[in-house]
């Protein structure tokens, strides 16, 4: 059996939307059918994710897709199955097993405070290590993207900076996530990419047309590497 693509999510900095966007991006993992487990580890959001999303599967008598919580990476899965891996930016190098284990990892910055990056940064460090163990692996070429999150178009001062330590780092940026409140549905137990499935229940907006777009378009960098 094929070895089960594991993406992590992570950053140097706390608050930049981990888990917000790593819920959105299950969700539209799971709309193609992937059967997505979930590595969070003392996430309050996630367990509240799971419970609000059970609640209205039961009020609205739906059966929406739910990704398995896991707690270790150890288990044999099927061949549809994705880890979706959110780890808390104070713990990085206790996880580092996990990052070892990506197939691509996604890193959030939403401020330029969040890119404060060298060669000697621990973070930086732990990436060179995992690159050297997906070598080791026989991974031609990892998937590193980083993705300014909470993008607000008056205020573009990442790019430039991003655009000179993507040459210096060696990742790939992806389209930035806007600003926009139809991320934080997950505190509802739902994500913009459930609400095409259950058209009875939600009704889309524009700015909800736009948000499921952008993780759509995130889900597609997941494979470019290939």
């Amino acid at each position: 059996m094929a070895e089960t693509p594991v993406i992590v999510i992570s950053s140097s900095e706390k608050d930049v939307g981990k888990t917000t966007i790593g819920i959105n991006l299950s969700a539209a993992l799971w709309s193609d059918r992937y059967d997505i487990k979930l590595f969070a580890p003392a996430n309050s959001t996630v367990d509240e994710f799971m419970s609000k999303r059970l609640l209205m599967c039961s009020q609205c008598k739906i059966n929406m897709p739910m990704p398995q919580i896991i707690t270790s990476l150890k288990e044999n899965y099927n061949d549809k199955s994705i880890i979706v891996a959110i780890i808390p930016s104070s713990e990085n190098e206790r996880y580092s097993e996990i990052f070892f284990k990506a197939h691509t990892l996604i890193s959030l910055v939403c401020e330029k405070k969040d890119l404060n990056w060298s060669f000697s940064h621990p973070y930086i460090n732990l990436i060179w290590q995992t690159k050297k163990n997906a070598a080791a692996r026989g991974v031609k070429q990892f998937n590193w993207i980083v993705v300014q999150n909470k993008y607000v178009n008056e205020n573009n001062y990442l790019n430039e900076d991003l655009q000179n330590m993507s040459k210096q780092f060696g990742f790939r940026i992806a389209e930035p996530l806007h600003y926009r409140n139809a991320y934080k549905y997950i505190e509802n137990g739902y994500c913009t990419a459930d609400m095409v499935n259950y058209k009875q229940i939600f009704k889309m907006s524009m700015d909800d047309v736009y948000t499921r777009r952008e993780i759509l378009n995130l889900t597609d960098d997941l494979w470019k590497h290939k």
